[in-house]
Order: C-alpha cells, then sequence, then structure tokens
C-alpha cells in the first residue's frame, strides 16, 4: 500500500503471482484492512453483557484432585507464589556434587545447541542460579569464567541457561586451583 504507481507497475510485470498480491491489496477495502491488525476495543466502553438464557452449573470440584502446584490466587509467575523457590541458594546434584550459587562447572553443550552455545564447550563457568520451570525442569544459570565481560553480564542478569547432564562440576581441586590462577 506505500508503493507508488510505478512500483507497482513494475511489481506487477515481474510475475503472475506477484500481480495477483499487488492487485488483491489495491482491492482491498478499510473494513478489510482493519481486519489485518487485529481488533480494536475502546477501553472506556462498558463490559459487554453476560449472555442471556440458562447458565451451566460449576462442576463440583470436592472430589477433584488437587492441581500440582497451588499458587493460592497468587499468579505463577510470581515469586510470592512458591516461597520455597529461591535461585539464588537453590542447587541441583550433578555427578554426585552438589551445585548451586558459585560453583564452577565445565559446559558441555548438547540438548539443541545452537553455535553459539557450541562455541562454550569445554569451558569453565560460574553457576548464578539453580532455576526451575513450571513443568518440573530444571535450568542452570551461568557466566562464563573467562569472558571478559562476565562481571557486567552477572551484574545486570545476562545469562547462559544449561541442563544439568550439560555440565560437569569441577572437583574442589580443580576449583582451587582455577581461582588461584584466576585470581586477580
Amino acid at each position: 500500500m506505500t508503493m507508488t504507481q510505478e512500483e507497482k507497475a513494475e511489481a506487477r510485470a515481474t510475475d503472475p503471482r506477484a500481480r495477483e498480491i499487488i492487485d488483491r491489496c489495491d482491492g482491498m477495502s478499510p473494513a478489510d484492512l482493519q481486519q489485518l491488525h487485529g481488533l480494536l476495543r475502546d477501553p472506556h466502553a462498558p463490559a459487554p453483557a453476560a449472555p442471556a438464557g440458562p447458565v451451566a452449573p460449576a462442576p463440583d470440584v470436592r472430589d477433584a484432585e488437587p492441581a500440582p502446584f497451588d499458587t493460592g490466587g497468587v499468579p505463577w509467575w510470581d515469586p510470592a507464589a512458591d516461597a520455597s523457590v529461591r535461585p539464588g541458594s537453590d542447587a541441583v546434584t550433578i555427578d554426585g556434587v552438589r551445585v548451586a550459587k558459585d560453583s564452577l562447572v565445565r559446559v558441555h553443550p548438547s540438548r539443541r545447541a545452537d553455535a553459539q552455545d557450541l562455541f562454550f564447550a569445554g569451558q569453565v563457568a560460574r553457576v548464578t542460579a539453580v532455576l526451575a520451570d513450571v513443568d518440573g525442569g530444571t535450568h542452570v544459570a551461568l557466566v562464563l569464567v573467562d569472558d571478559p565481560a562476565s562481571d557486567l553480564h552477572d551484574w545486570y542478569g545476562r545469562y547462559f541457561y544449561f541442563a544439568p547432564d550439560e555440565l560437569t562440576p569441577l572437583s574442589a581441586e580443580e576449583t582451587a586451583q582455577y581461582r588461584e590462577e584466576n585470581r586477580s
């Protein structure tokens, strides 16, 4: 719709499909155009009336199984929904070793790894948090130790997330040696 008449003529001349698209767009009414943009509602208009007619009774939930994660009316995304979750102090056991915030691990990307993740293979990272998702999965937030911007990433919360099976904890000796070598 923003093309000039000359541009439209040039596009129509390229092939039949382009001509069809240009002609269809030119033939659209204002109502058709509005449909492309979704529904606009007046935020100050009164709420629509409830539908007329009989209303089905609410199901009896007294004997129903409880929800797997009852938030007590608090939205699931609100940290208050589950006070038992503490990403800064939660931990996960990997290869028999407790991994929590400030643990050092070696990264071995494998799950749907993208090109960027593959660059991290073999790198040492510092755990910043252990997180659980609503599906019961565990994710470990990391910053790469050798990244010159790791402190900055940690400061503003830019982490890389890996599954526990993509990480190998450094032994106590490796951790001590690594921290001694990288002491600034």
